[in-house]
């Protein structure tokens, strides 16, 4: 039984408004740990495995310059360095800040909804719930935690710039705009694009609205952010990979080949398809809620996305525009929602609403826990290979990294046979796939990394250069991913464990 004095302060709590927040943060940091939970000791993310851990160990060895350190985007590596320079295990960390990221992306949508949009508590908390447990926001926060961390700092930014707008600028709300708008351009590029140009747009709009004044402050707001952007751009290590794609050749000698399109059209079909195959569930509502939602940040997000969308790019990938959809669409469908209310049989004594909402409870709750839950080798249907021709953007299951749970304890074993069995002039060739394992665990300067390329190519460039002790880690024979079951015959095999082998490499003679 609750006492009187206890429910009082539970409505003392509703009263104060602490309960929803505290459902918009806690709910989600809930649901994203248990794949991290599931999947200790080790870490959740193709990116966090294969990027985020060399890099990070990169940095604590000091192997960063300083204008390499801004061209990265470095808030989010600068936070996680930090955390591990403590004493924390770095596999931890990862795990931990993935966790609350996402929680405090719940928070950051429902401060938008309730202060920015000034929408009601409920329906600011199932925008929140939506736009961070849907399987595609899971995705997201599968291994893309600097995007996350950008969009958290993009809501707040949102959030800022809207109670100003309503109630007026103070210089604390025009520093901590310009603040939370620079913060996103030291977390993520791509969602610097999204934020600049939907702020590019609103003062384009304020100045055919001859609204001057306050297409000047949110001007002299943004340009800290747009400079520094620029510089990050500049310095970026990867430039020549963000190049546009204007040749739209049906030949194969032109950069769609790349990803394996023969033409524009094929592009724009790969699109299409991988968008409806994220919200094709969702359509219904998105119809009514984007012709219903009225709010113009959420409408240029989603024309300067359609805008991008057409315009195909080596890198990032054009469908990464797709999956940050996800966040404007979850307003609409809650918008959707709210509107539906007035939609009744009063024969049967229910709404249109409350269908919608018991289906859409039912879809996400179904796709997320099938996503979170079930293993790679088991998948939920709708994220097997017979359904989900996109397993490079949407994995079979979150329960993996850059490899499948049940190949990683083989791989740590692998790893530490090569490093107590070889001397410090061994070479270790290494796929993308295995290169952050062997950061944790062999010496960085006995590495090679090969990316996606053919082995036997690296290690005959390898052993033109004048070394004759080198190995590769893969799998054993006619297990291997990525669309290499074998290995060739230059690589012997001289040790396993289960699926995982280190092999070493004779040279023809």
């Amino acid at each position: 039984m609750v006492s009187s004095k206890e429910s009082g302060k539970m409505h003392g709590l509703l009263a104060k408004g602490y309960v929803f927040p505290l459902i918009a943060f806690v709910v989600p940091l809930l649901v994203r740990a248990v794949p991290e939970f599931l999947m200790q000791p080790y870490v959740v993310g193709f990116d966090t495995m294969g990027y985020y851990v060399p890099t990070i160990l990169l940095w604590l060895k000091g192997n960063v310059s300083f204008l390499s350190f801004i061209g990265t985007a470095p808030l989010f590596y600068s936070i996680v360095v930090s955390l591990v320079s403590l004493g924390t295990s770095l596999v931890l960390v990862l795990s931990v800040v993935a966790v609350v990221f996402q929680g405090f992306l719940g928070l950051s949508i429902f401060a938008y909804a309730k202060k920015g949009l000034g929408w009601s508590s409920w329906k600011s908390v199932a925008t929140a719930l939506l736009g961070t447990l849907y399987f595609v926001a899971l995705r997201i926060s599968w291994d893309s935690l600097r995007n996350v961390l950008g969009v958290v700092f993009f809501f707040v930014a949102l959030t800022v710039f809207s109670m100003s707008e309503r109630e007026g600028y103070s210089r604390k709300r025009y520093a901590l705009l310009s603040l939370s708008m620079v913060a996103v351009v030291l977390s993520h590029q791509l969602v610097s694009v999204i934020m600049l140009g939907v702020f590019a747009f609103t003062i384009g709009y304020k100045l055919l609205r001859k609204e001057k004044a306050r297409a000047l402050r949110l001007f002299l707001a943004s340009l800290p952010a747009a400079l520094l952007f620029l510089a990050v751009f500049s310095l970026l290590p990867s430039v020549p990979e963000y190049r546009l794609i204007f040749g739209f050749s049906n030949t194969n000698d032109g950069w769609l080949a790349l990803f394996g399109f023969s033409s524009y059209p094929t592009f724009l079909l790969s699109e299409a398809g991988f968008f409806f195959y994220c919200f094709l569930l969702l359509l219904p509502f998105l119809l009514f809620g984007i012709w219903r939602f009225k709010n113009f940040q959420v409408r240029s997000w989603l024309v300067l996305s359609l805008i991008l969308l057409f315009i195909p790019m080596v890198s990032p990938s054009n469908l990464r525009w797709v999956l940050m959809l996800t966040y404007p669409f979850a307003f609409c469908v809650v918008e959707a929602l709210s509107r539906l209310r007035s939609v009744s049989w009063k024969r049967f004594g229910f709404t249109l609403r409350r269908i919608g909402i018991v289906y859409l409870i039912l879809t996400v709750s179904v796709l997320s826990l099938g996503f979170m839950l079930l293993p790679p080798a088991n998948p939920f249907p709708y994220f097997s290979d017979h359904v989900n021709g996109y397993v490079y953007q949407i994995p079979t299951s979150m329960l993996q990294n850059t490899l499948p749970k049940v190949y990683c304890g083989d791989t740590v074993n692998a790893l530490q046979w090569f490093k107590n069995n070889t001397n410090s002039s061994a070479l270790l060739l290494t796929h993308r796939a295995f290169y952050g394992w062997a950061m944790l665990t062999v010496n960085a300067s006995q590495l090679v990394l090969y990316e996606y390329d053919n082995p036997l190519s690296a290690a005959n460039t390898t052993a033109q250069e004048g070394h004759s002790n080198i190995y590769l880690i893969w799998w054993v024979n006619g297990d291997g991913w990525y669309g290499q079951p074998t290995v060739s015959s230059s690589f012997k095999e001289v040790y396993h464990s289960g699926e995982i082998a280190i092999y070493s490499y004779e040279a023809a003679s």
